[in-house]
């Protein structure tokens, strides 16, 4: 007997080779096999809709997506729901970050994400993948007329944690630092997640998180690992996701949430 209703994955770590490939073939086969058996792929990221899209692009239709690390989520190639950023607290984050320039800003939004002209020319390079639904803007003190889900902010690597930790004591209540990975971290609303995405989406097929079986293996995975009925680290992801997890899954170079998926539908 399978012992989940419905599939959430990370994608950097996890789902993803280092090179950002995957077994498309095997993955082609899963797909069906979940969709025989009424198990519902969900891809949990914190990414952008759009580059999570483009990952699986003959496929995303017929998978449900918990993006911006839970703040947007989309079904059916519907948009589901979406938490959004208060505007005036966009342009008080705008204006800490301005005072501070070791921090580089992408400002994430529903249309668009938006990187200032003059960033870091690696940072921009680097957000362009992962953002490519985007606009280059002269600067973040005229917000574009969009909704705002979370910022993305590049920092030096030996910085990570202690501006993470200074950010959640100055905002503490109104907005969150969640690393996804040493040198950047997300601004979020406190209250959403990747698991509050994933019970969101789940309650709309009658389903639970008991129901879930999820994958990860960094610090924006820890909530969903914790609530899934079935969690899996990867074997590459950090001592802290590998605590909280039930199971290790192989290394994400070796393919190893598919061969686990492979194991239960194969």
């Amino acid at each position: 007997m399978i012992p989940f209703k419905a599939v959430a994955i990370d994608m950097d770590g996890t789902f993803l080779r280092d090179d950002k490939s995957y077994d498309k073939k095997l993955f082609s086969k899963l797909l069906n096999k979940m969709k025989e058996k009424d198990i519902h792929f969900i891809v949990a990221s914190g990414n952008q809709f759009e580059r999570t899209r483009l990952d699986f692009t003959e496929y995303w239709k017929d998978m449900s997506f918990v993006a911006e690390n839970g703040m947007y989520l989309v079904d059916d190639g519907k948009d589901l729901s979406y938490e959004q950023l208060d505007r005036s607290l966009v342009e008080e984050l705008v204006d800490f970050m301005a005072q501070r320039p070791e921090l580089t800003p992408a400002l994430c939004g529903k249309e668009n994400a938006y990187l200032e002209k003059n960033s870091d020319s690696k940072f921009v390079k680097m957000m362009k993948y992962y953002l490519p639904k985007h606009k280059i803007v002269d600067s973040f003190e005229q917000l574009p007329d969009d909704v705002f889900f979370k910022f993305t902010v590049d920092v030096p690597k030996e910085k990570t944690l202690s501006t993470v930790d200074k950010i959640n004591k100055k905002f503490a209540g109104r907005v969150f630092a969640t690393s996804s990975g040493f040198g950047n971290f997300d601004l979020i609303l406190p209250h959403v997640n990747k698991a509050v995405g994933l019970e969101k989406m789940l309650a709309s097929w009658n389903l639970t998180l008991d129901d879930l079986v999820a994958f990860g293996d960094g610090g924006n995975d820890l909530e969903m690992l914790k609530a899934a009925g079935l969690s899996y680290a990867m074997e590459n992801g950090s001592d802290e996701v590998k605590k909280v997890a039930d199971k290790i899954a192989p290394n994400n170079n070796d393919s190893g949430v598919l061969k686990v998926l492979a194991d239960y539908l194969m």
